[in-house]
């Protein structure tokens, strides 16, 4: 085969696919493009604006207060301990251990 051959195959194979994935990357180029011309960035920054440094103290009404804990009724008091207290569930008179399964 000659290289006149090889070429014209080359191109001749699959020419859907070339053809769809020329026009995605013209699309993808030329939204790239616009969206670059319309936002042009400036990169000056403007000078940070100066905060004004107190040169008093704050005066004591403004200080932060911590309120006093809220003390709950013994309505909403836990009737359960926690999963991972020290004091075990206590057991009732007359049943046997459970967990001990034998085999």
């Amino acid at each position: 085969m000659n290289w006149g051959n090889q070429l014209k195959e080359l191109i001749m194979r699959n020419w859907r696919e070339k053809i769809i994935s020329l026009v995605l990357a013209f699309l993808f180029w030329f939204m790239i493009k616009a969206q670059d011309a319309r936002n042009m960035p400036s990169y000056s920054m403007p000078p940070p604006a100066r905060i004004p440094v107190p040169t008093s103290p704050a005066p004591s009404q403004l200080t932060p207060v911590i309120p006093a804990p809220v003390q709950l009724p013994s309505e909403l008091e836990p009737m359960l301990s926690p999963p991972n207290a020290s004091i075990p569930p206590a057991r009732v008179p007359g049943t046997a251990a459970s967990g001990s399964a034998g085999l």
